[in-house]
């Protein structure tokens, strides 16, 4: 019997976790009931991003993604964008309702909204600490800035120590889930087979993101490490991930 009742994914914004969510953790969901484990749901308000889930104990099994800071900073801003310009699907999960259509958002925005949104400055690195009971995890991310609290860099290190953390590529056709997949199938105990082959990797795709990333310069993306060095530091220590880049 697996040492493990609950099982938790520890979904980071913009990290590749529709994905994860759509196509590995409902599918076995079924097959984890069966074998008596519960899937950590999300408080009643909180959409998505859990951040460190209240009921996460010695007996919960945790996954979770993470990716390179100047990746995930740009398709924040692309995600911005997009929602400006109304071409996000709200009722289909938030995707792009038109793939052909890139929006040319230009470099300096970058360093603006580096600016402007210091809240997020190691924002990946801030969901192994926050715990949103009735807000999204980038409201909770926003009051502790304002209340000017810092984060127990130990503690973030040793919660991801306890996480089965997996790098989140560039380009998500060079993930290989199937990886991640038999690991759990043999950490949990369970016999876990799902098929990947008709995943639609491009489903969740924002174009956008990636034309803009294409034209960082190296200061670009220096300025925006500057302001995601813890991140930037869990990010190249492989020593955190089960799995290498």
């Amino acid at each position: 019997m697996s040492k493990y009742n609950k099982i938790y994914f520890l979904h980071v914004p913009k990290t590749g976790g529709r994905f994860f969510t759509k196509y590995i953790l409902d599918p076995i969901t079924d097959t984890l009931k069966e074998n008596n484990i519960d899937v950590i749901q999300l408080p009643p308000n909180v959409s998505k991003h859990g951040g460190w889930h209240n009921d996460i104990d010695d007996s919960t099994y945790i996954v979770s993604v993470f990716r390179d800071p100047v990746e995930f900073f740009v398709s924040v801003i692309a995600h911005m964008f997009a929602d400006i310009e109304k071409i996000l699907d709200e009722d289909k999960d938030y995707i792009i309702k038109d793939k052909t259509k890139i929006l040319d958002i230009p470099t300096s925005i970058v360093h603006e909204k580096i600016n402007q949104l210091k809240y997020m400055q190691n924002f990946q690195s801030q969901n192994f600490i926050l715990a949103p009971q009735q807000n999204h995890i980038i409201q909770e991310s926003m009051k502790h800035h304002s209340d000017g609290k810092g984060f127990d860099k130990e503690l973030i290190f040793e919660r991801i120590k306890r996480v089965n953390l997996m790098i989140r590529h560039e380009d998500l056709k060079s993930m290989d889930y199937s990886l991640l997949i038999d690991k759990i199938s043999k950490d949990l105990e369970i016999d876990i087979n799902i098929e990947l082959s008709h995943a639609d990797r491009e489903h969740y795709k924002n174009i956008s993101s990636e034309n803009l990333l294409n034209k960082l310069s190296k200061e670009d993306r220096d300025a925006i490490y500057n302001n995601f060095l813890f991140d930037k530091e869990i990010y190249e220590n492989d020593s955190l991930f089960w799995t290498g880049k």
